[in-house]
């Protein structure tokens, strides 16, 4: 019997090599079948599952997650296993398929995460600088407008501002507050390897990760051009496995908020005849007897801002993807479609872009990698760069006058007649200007990369891309452009043509000895890009035509002068190399060099050289630190230092030539205009080299309790040097300026990350995250030993304009102008009988020598004539000498930086359900309200506008009596004790004064808290999905700029319309709106 049953054992042996079962299967085994997936239901491909105590019989999930193992009998015991999830050990059972569930592992995670480092990726674990991430996972659920808008409050050291709420407003990213003065402070965006100018064509459906360089041991391997940090964006690529559809869409709404408040019509009528008050005056034929004026108390006034912004905005969003493949191909295909109407009447946004990615093994050691990126993006809307809409409508009348306004009622001191105080309506000018942005972009990116040998790798790769973009900007009659051609039509078209190519190799060899692991990874880069420009402009076509008419009949206006630039290519050249050392998986060394060529500067200047190194000590993996492992997960030490360079800059070593472009300036022969060339007021300096930054960075890594709690702190010092500044040139040079490399800046600043899962159960989890900035500027020098300030115009007033400044030893972003005291009382002045005006009053010193009893104000603020008197706005005398002026009168009274800034989300699940709510916050900032100047102002004379509530009844000092409508301050009918008693109330100053100021009155405080995003979604359950095809299926709510705690006046804190020298200014931004989305995600 014993013979029969060894001969029958052999037997099933042989059957079993035969069939290719796993080794060590005897002829009592059962066979268990399962299927693993995560917490998701999504399958999980190639988790490894095993018989427990026999390594040598195991085998691997296929595309669907299923697997068959035969194991040795009954009552043993499976192990699953997968990389960054727990492990699962369950029960062999035959004739049932097992569901296995397997769960994300914190602490394995974090072992295997790879991000981004520039030319690789690198362990998250390994990193050695300072490097902050935004993943997949945290992406996936949030609905979000643009790439940027993804990172906005979410990392800490990078700001994120959107300058208003127009579709082509700027966005501005600042890495650790950027380094330079006059110069680019924008970081380098990296899109899958290759630079690109920025980064909100990229949808954010098709974004898998986005990593920020901020330390120069991080980016010194990008070199010249690293200098404000560095943002890598990783599209989202194919998997192996079966094909699979995902199908975004979304459906959603904008609306306008925080309108100003205007005077109504009654008010607006009292404030024109304060401004027309005398007996005979225009007043009484525009308006009507002054007896009737409470008539006006029952009209409602047009609300231009409604009219203009209140509009429903409608904004949809379609995203399909199509991924899969085998081990030997795997691709992705993405197609998105946006199409938003913005809250200002006639503005739309259309974006269409496609992402295709492959990558193809040829064997074993080859494979090559493609990527096509094509974007179309059309904006429509006139005017809505400049934001100058907002102001036509709360400056013009909410009400009409009785006769038509003549263009010398409606003109100024200069003669000019505003855009306003045309007899066109701001409606009008919305619809009769026609504004059409086209731009068209795509890249071919191709990669080969060959495994020479074991460890070793080369990689060849390029890019080529193009870009299209066209302007169309045509002015109907008498609007703003066609004013300056007799009231006629205008067309002005411009066309950019744009190439770019880039080529790179590299060479990378990894080796493991022991305890010891090497990664030195060397290349070589060249990159070349240009862009050319072409402006015609067609004016004086008949006076009837439309947009359609001038498209399709340009030949019918009269020809101006065709300009043509031909841009010099910007062109570099590197050699890069980086080399990593680890010893015992705790002690890590990294080395990087770079060496960067480019035509920007001059021979002789062209090549920098750009080195760092780090270091990092995982302490936690110490023996010393073993009684720690109860909680203390990971314990890490990073200290870097390295110089990067900033070389986009102009070309300022060569001398520039410009064409003459305004039609005033033409000379004409034969009644046809000449377009002549003429050299730029700079002048060259060949001597010009790169900014360098200096950046030293300490910090650490701590993880508690199994990576469930992460937090990371980071110390920087960022110093900036050879700053490049545009200097004054003597008046005998022939030339304006120069630009030299002289100042310094420095920037230092912590930063604290914390990432916390709060709660993780089976049925519900809890996520947060917390990130704080602080950043503390100075300028360290300027223009020399004896320049020690920088004066720039923000313009806005007519008085002190210049309203900024830089100084040595402070922070760059300062407000400059008069502190405000108010207003003058009836005690600072006397009434002069006589001549029927006031006076200021004065006293008698104990040296018999006269002196006003209020500093005098009339040297700055002269326009005022007979309103200089009680009731206009007072300056503080700084100096104290009685006599107000701008040299020693004026002084910083806002700063535009913030003392820090930060965001926190939460994120929870609870069975199908998932909550997202994410903020943002900014303090310490001051904003330049110059809204609040102009609203509140009466200048150059001009009449009919309307102001803010600030100035009305209420609160302003009024000079005319209300009874009688005769002008009281001054004059035949001047009545000083009635004057007193109609303003014993007042809290603000009259608008007569004819004038414009920069005062700390409008510096307000910038600092807000905003819930950004607030999303609501569930996932139907899977049983239910199935059964009609569909593996998954989530729909969901999004509010976005939900609610903003803030003490600023104006229509939205977060903003910025003034220029990169002059931040925190706002005056007439393209309000900012609230969104509404709804939308699905299904995958099939």
């Amino acid at each position: 019997m014993k013979q029969k049953n060894g001969k029958m054992k052999s037997r099933l042996l042989l059957l079993a090599f035969m069939l290719m079962v796993p080794i060590g299967v005897f002829a009592q085994s059962i066979t268990a079948k399962g299927n693993v997936t995560d917490s998701e239901g999504e399958p999980i491909i190639g988790a490894t599952v095993m018989e427990k105590g026999k390594s040598q019989n195991g085998v691997i999930t296929d595309l669907d997650g299923n697997f068959t193992l035969n194991v040795s009998g009954k009552g043993k015991k499976i192990v699953i296993t997968y990389i960054g999830m727990k492990t699962e050990e369950l029960d062999a059972v035959a004739g049932r398929t097992l569901k296995i569930v397997l769960k994300d592992d914190s602490q394995a995670l974090d072992e295997v995460v790879v991000v981004a480092v520039g030319y690789g990726n690198a362990r998250k674990k390994d990193l050695t600088g300072a490097i902050s991430s935004v993943g997949e996972s945290t992406l996936k659920n949030i609905p979000v407008t643009s790439a940027s808008s993804a990172i906005t409050g979410r990392l800490a050291g990078v700001s994120v501002i959107t300058s208003e709420g127009s579709p082509d407003a700027t966005v501005s990213i600042r890495v650790r507050g950027g380094g330079s003065i006059t110069q680019s402070n924008e970081p380098l965006f990296i899109v899958d390897g290759f630079q690109v100018s920025g980064i909100d064509d990229i949808p954010p459906t098709d974004i898998e990760s986005i990593d920020v360089l901020k330390d120069a041991s991080s980016t010194a391997i990008y070199g010249a051009k690293g200098a404000n940090g560095v943002i890598l964006v990783t599209t989202k690529s194919g998997r192996v496995g079966k094909t699979q559809v995902s199908l975004n869409a979304s459906l959603g709404f904008n609306r306008f908020y925080n309108e100003t408040e205007v005077l109504s019509p009654y008010e607006y009528v009292y404030l024109q005849r304060e401004l027309d008050p005398a007996k005979n005056a225009g007043f009484f034929d525009r308006y009507g007897q002054w007896e009737d004026i409470d008539i006006y108390k029952s009209k409602v006034g047009k609300n231009w801002q409604r009219d203009l912004f209140d509009r429903t905005g409608l904004k949809q969003n379609y995203n399909v993807n199509i991924n899969g493949g085998s081990e030997d191909l795997v691709y992705s295909l993405s197609y998105t479609h946006d199409d938003e109407t913005y809250i200002m009447q006639t503005s739309h946004y259309r974006r269409d872009n496609v992402n295709l990615k492959l990558n193809k093994k040829f064997n074993k050691k080859l494979r090559m990698d493609l990527n096509v990126k094509m974007s179309n993006t059309a904006i429509d809307g006139p005017s809505v760069s400049s934001g100058s809409k907002l102001r036509d409508c709360v400056k013009y009348p909410t009400v009409g006058t009785l006769t038509d306004l003549t263009d010398e009622d409606l003109s100024g001191d200069d003669g000019i007649i505003e855009n306003i105080s045309s007899l066109n309506d701001p409606y009008f000018n919305i619809v009769n200007e026609y504004k059409k942005q086209t731009k068209f972009n795509n890249s071919y990116n191709a990669a080969l990369i060959w495994d020479v040998i074991k460890g070793l790798q080369w990689r060849a790769e390029g890019t080529y891309g193009f870009n299209f973009d066209r302007t169309d900007n045509l002015y109907l009659k008498n609007t703003s452009k066609a004013n300056q051609t007799a009231g006629q039509p205008v067309g002005i078209r411009e066309y950019w043509n744009g190439q770019n190519w880039a080529f790179r190799t590299l060479l990378n060899y990894k080796l493991k000895v022991k305890d010891h692991s090497f990664d030195v990874m060397g290349g070589m880069e060249a990159l070349s890009s240009k862009k050319d420009k072409m402006q015609i402009t067609s004016d004086y076509f008949p006076s009837d035509y439309g947009v359609n008419d001038i498209l399709s009949m340009w030949n019918n206006g009269t020809s101006e002068p065709t300009y043509t630039t031909i841009n010099e290519p910007s062109r570099s050249l590197s050699y890069f190399g980086r080399a990593n050392y680890m010893l015992k998986d705790r002690y890590y060394l990294t080395f990087t060099l770079r060496a960067d060529g480019t035509n920007v500067f001059a021979p002789g200047n062209k090549w920098g050289i750009f080195p760092a190194a780090s270091a990092a000590w995982r302490m936690s993996d110490e023996k010393f630190m073993e009684a720690t492992k109860d909680w203390l997960s990971n314990f890490k030490w990073r200290l870097s230092y390295g110089k990067s360079g900033n070389a986009r800059v102009g070309s300022y070593w060569r001398q520039t030539y410009s064409p003459v472009t305004s039609i005033k300036n033409l000379y004409y022969q034969n009644e046809i205009g000449q377009s002549s060339l003429q050299p730029s007021t700079r002048l060259r300096n060949e001597n010009l080299t790169w900014e360098s930054k200096y950046s030293t960075n300490v910090g650490f890594d701590l993880g508690f309790f199994e990576n469930r709690l992460n937090l990371t702190f980071d110390f920087y010092n960022d110093v900036t040097k050879n700053l490049i500044m545009e200097v004054q040139l003597p008046s005998n040079a022939g030339y304006n300026t120069q630009y030299q490399n002289l100042g310094q800046t420095t920037n230092r600043g912590v930063e604290l990350t914390l990432n916390a899962n709060l709660v993780n159960t089976k049925d519900f989890f809890l996520d947060f995250n917390f990130n704080i900035s602080f950043n503390k500027n100075k300028v360290d020098a300027l223009y020399g030993a004896n320049g020690d300030v920088m004066i720039l115009s923000g313009g806005g007033t007519e008085v002190g304009s210049d309203n900024y400044r830089v100084f040595v030893g402070k922070e760059t972003g300062l407000m400059y102008g008069y502190v405000s005291d108010g207003m003058y009382s009836f005690d600072d002045f006397d009434f002069d009988q006589a001549t029927k005006k006031w006076v200021l009053k004065t006293v008698t010193d104990e040296n018999g020598n006269k002196k006003n009893v209020a500093p005098d104000c009339f040297g700055v603020l002269s326009k005022g004539g007979g309103y200089y008197g009680p009731g206009h706005m007072k300056l503080k005398d700084l100096n104290g000498d009685g006599v107000i002026d701008a040299d020693n009168d004026r002084k910083v009274i806002g700063r535009a930086l913030p003392k820090h800034t930060g965001g926190f989300s939460f994120n929870a699940g609870w069975k199908g359900f998932d909550l997202v709510a994410m903020f943002n916050w900014s303090y310490g900032n001051d904003i330049l309200n110059m809204n609040k100047i102009d609203y509140t102002s009466y200048v150059g004379a001009k009449r009919y506008q309307n102001m803010s509530t600030e100035m009305s009844l209420a609160n302003r000092f009024t000079t005319i009596d209300p009874v009688t409508g005769l002008n009281i301050y001054y004059g035949d009918y001047a009545d000083p004790q009635r004057l007193q008693e109609i303003n014993a109330n007042a809290t603000i100053w009259h608008p007569l004064m004819n004038n414009s100021v920069t005062t700390d009155w409008a510096v307000e405080d910038g600092s807000f808290l905003r819930l950004g995003t607030l999303t609501l979604g569930y996932t139907l359950p899977k049983m239910l999905t199935t059964k009609f095809g569909v593996k998954s299926l989530r729909v969901y709510a999004t509010a976005n700029n939900v609610f903003c705690w803030t003490a600023y006046s104006g229509q939205d804190p977060e903003v910025n319309t003034g220029k990169a020298m002059t931040p925190g200014y706002d005056r007439s931004a393209y309000p900012k709106a609230k969104s509404y989305v709804f939308g699905l995600n299904l995958t099939f």
